[in-house]
């Protein structure tokens, strides 16, 4: 997501879950065609650029390997809490992917 209407969108109407590691919203579009789309909210309040950028990293290298058909259409929002530097990227992986998957199975 790249565009200030898009997150708005999501976060006004999206679906929310919050964990340990991070807070996540998510919406269907409507389009089942559509690659799933992800806007990462990582502000100064969260700590400096090396911990948000290395967050964002984190996420999206999530994100990436764990694309898959039931993703189709989707927009997700993840914002990271700091706890997500105190696990291992395995055990954050597998919270994201459960995450994705209770709120996909409730849109």
């Amino acid at each position: 997501l790249r565009k200030t209407y898009e997150f708005r969108l999501v976060k006004k109407n999206g679906k929310r879950f919050k964990d340990h590691f991070f807070w996540m919203q998510l919406i269907k579009t409507g389009h089942s065609v559509d690659r799933p789309k992800l806007g990462i909210i990582a502000s100064r309040r969260f700590g400096c650029a090396v911990l948000r950028n290395r967050a964002k990293r984190i996420i999206r290298e999530a994100f990436r390997r764990n694309q898959s058909p039931f993703l189709q259409g989707f927009d997700l929002i993840v914002l990271p809490r700091r706890a997500m530097f105190k696990a291992s990227f395995a055990s954050f992986e597998n919270r994201f992917v459960r995450a994705i998957g209770k709120l996909s199975a409730q849109s």
